[in-house]
């Protein structure tokens, strides 16, 4: 299992080139549809404070921010709050913390909290969804996107000689822990799998209650800006879960 220091040196390592993957627009998985879902099932937000968990380099702050809300970002790679600092409008704020101990946040701070594919890299993930469920208010809600438990899990496309795409390959599905995540670049970053009842039960044992769970897949106008995004139909490698404080 890699400690934090380890875990936070990838990311250090890998700060650089995701900045520009970001600001020139070449994540897809964001880009080509999680922002339209998340930002779907974030509503109006005019007037609400949010937390970002995990913010990067503020992308998804700067969103919320866009649309009325009052938000920090948190991080724990400088970088990215230095480049989010950078680009910061009146209603945004920044600050290294960790989302597995949210030092120095105060109880029922935050009307929306957001984990925007940020659980999956966290090694104690019940200690993060812990924090998020002390620093929302009662009745506010923690949206998390997240890699689906069977993109996570030792999978894989099986393809025939010409490369094509035949089925995906599930392995390993129970055994939970750290997975290798390559990027084309040949940077590794650390993954962490849980099946899908870990997941659920984490959340629901920190006391919040499920109001929804989605699988995005993608609308025509998503795919004709995103058009790898049709494996979507195929495997379901992103999944959203709605929660509330009561």
């Amino acid at each position: 299992m890699p400690g934090k220091d380890e875990l936070r040196a990838q990311w250090s390592g890998f700060a650089a080139e995701w900045i520009a993957r970001m600001d020139e627009n070449r994540d897809d998985a964001r880009q080509g549809i999680l922002d339209d879902w998340m930002l779907a099932l974030c509503g109006d937000v005019r007037g609400l404070r949010a937390i970002d968990l995990g913010c990067g380099e503020g992308r998804f702050c700067r969103m919320l921010a866009e649309r009325g809300a009052t938000t920090l970002g948190i991080d724990l790679e400088p970088a990215f709050l230095a480049r989010a600092r950078e680009r910061a409008g009146p209603s945004e704020e920044y600050r290294l913390c960790d989302m597995e101990t949210l030092d120095g946040l105060p109880d029922s701070a935050f009307d929306l909290a957001i984990s925007y594919i940020t659980l999956v890299d966290v090694a104690d993930m019940a200690a993060a969804v812990r924090q998020a469920h002390r620093v929302l208010r009662p009745g506010g809600r923690f949206l998390v996107a997240n890699l689906a438990p069977m993109a996570t899990a030792r999978g894989t496309w099986l393809r025939d000689a010409e490369k094509r795409k035949l089925h995906w390959i599930l392995d390993d599905y129970a055994d939970e822990g750290p997975r290798p995540c390559p990027f084309p670049s040949g940077h590794v970053l650390t993954n962490f799998h849980r099946t899908m009842s870990t997941t659920l039960n984490t959340f629901l044992g920190a006391g919040f209650a499920l109001r929804g769970l989605h699988e995005p897949t993608p609308t025509p106008e998503q795919l004709r800006r995103a058009p790898g995004n049709d494996d979507l139909f195929r495997v379901p490698i992103y999944v959203i879960y709605d929660l509330a404080k009561p």
